[in-house]
């Protein structure tokens, strides 16, 4: 039996009725460039981090105010 699902935020969401919990799958990927992220900024794995409005859009001043935040004081 072939099921069709597409992956969102890492999690495979199945079209259709899913197979019964604990039923061994074998997954095989289609490239699809159109569902490819463009960006890095729009890549799953950075989406938690995307729509910060306290840290500046330059991922190296984002990284030292992220440093200056763990390192320093908590009411800074």
């Amino acid at each position: 039996m072939i099921y069709k699902g597409k992956v969102s935020a890492g999690v495979v969401i199945l079209e259709g009725n899913p197979p019964r919990d604990g039923t061994l799958v074998q997954v095989s990927i289609l490239e699809d460039q159109a569902v490819q992220p463009q960006t890095l900024a729009d890549h799953p794995a950075v989406g938690i981090w995307k729509d910060r409005t306290d840290l500046s859009q330059d991922a190296a001043d984002a990284k030292r105010q992220l440093g200056r935040k763990l390192m320093g004081l908590a009411d800074d």
